[in-house]
C-alpha cells in the first residue's frame, strides 16, 4: 500500500505526539504473568490539526516500546508530513523523526482465511487472544523479521506486514505459495478503496481534507478533549 513511514522516539517522544494529535496515544506492550505471552503495542487512528483545529494529516500511530512509535501516513502526504513533524518540534525537545519509507514496503493479508494462512508462516500465536485487533507485534514471518499490525483498511480480519524492503519479494512468494490451497488472490488500492467505503471509512485526502473540522468530519471519536493539543480551540469552537 501506498504508506510514508516514519519512527519518532527520544525522551520527549511521547508528549511530543501527544502535543501535535488529537487522539489519545496507544498503550504500551505488557506482559501477562500467567503466560508469558507479550500483547502487542497499541494503534491508534491520531489527526494532526492546524490552530484553526481543521484536519491537517492523519496518523496510523503504533506503540513499539515506551519511547519509540512507528507512524504511517498517506504516501502522497509525504513531503508535508515530513515538514508537519520536524516543525512541530520545540527547542530543546528531545525527538528523533526518522524517516524511513524506503526502508520499508507492506503486504497486506485480509480475509476470512488471513489467520489459517499466516499460522503456517509464523511461530507467533494469532489469535484473537494473543495477538488483538489494533495491537502490533515484530514478528518473523517465513523466517523474515515484520512488523505485524492488526488492522487494514478492508474492514476484514487482516493483518498489515510491515517487511524490510529488501525481503519484501521472499515473504510475498512464501505467503503466495502457503496460499495457494485456500484460494489466495492479489488485491490493489483501487479494490482496497472500494472495500473502506462498504465499511464507511473516511480517507485522508478524500472525505477528510484540510477544509473541515473532526467534527464536520463527524470523527468526533478520535479526538480526546481531556488532554490539550494544537487546534483542541478551534475543535470545540466548531
Amino acid at each position: 500500500p501506498s504508506f510514508s513511514k516514519f519512527e519518532v522516539s527520544g525522551p520527549d517522544a511521547e508528549a511530543f505526539l501527544n502535543r501535535i494529535t488529537a487522539n489519545k496515544l496507544p498503550q504500551l506492550p505488557h506482559s501477562d504473568p500467567a503466560t508469558g505471552q507479550t500483547s502487542g503495542g497499541g494503534i491508534v487512528l491520531s489527526h494532526a490539526l492546524n490552530a484553526n483545529g481543521r484536519i491537517q494529516t492523519e496518523f496510523t500511530i503504533t506503540r513499539l516500546a515506551a519511547d519509540r512509535f512507528y507512524l504511517l501516513s498517506g504516501a502522497y502526504a509525504h513531503l508535508c508530513d515530513v515538514d508537519l513533524l520536524h516543525q512541530s518540534k520545540l527547542a530543546g525537545e528531545q525527538v528523533t523523526i526518522r524517516d524511513i519509507t524506503n526502508d520499508y514496503s507492506v503486504l497486506i493479508v485480509a480475509g476470512p482465511r488471513s489467520r489459517e494462512l499466516l499460522t503456517q508462516l509464523t511461530e507467533q500465536e494469532l489469535s484473537n487472544a494473543a495477538f488483538r485487533w489494533l495491537t502490533g507485534k515484530e514478528i518473523t514471518v517465513a523466517g523474515i523479521p515484520v512488523r505485524a499490525l492488526r488492522v487494514n483498511y478492508v474492514g476484514e480480519l487482516g493483518w498489515e506486514l510491515h517487511v524490510p524492503m529488501a525481503q519484501v519479494a521472499a515473504l510475498y512468494a512464501a505467503i503466495w505459495a502457503a496460499g495457494e490451497r485456500l484460494g489466495i488472490a492479489d488485491f490493489g488500492l483501487y479494490a482496497m478503496n472500494s472495500l473502506r467505503l462498504e465499511k464507511a471509512y473516511a480517507g485522508w485526502g478524500v472525505e477528510l481534507t484540510n477544509e473541515i473540522t473532526p467534527v464536520e468530519a463527524g470523527i468526533q471519536r478520535f479526538v480526546r478533549l481531556d488532554k490539550e493539543f494544537v487546534g483542541k480551540a478551534g475543535v470545540i469552537k466548531a
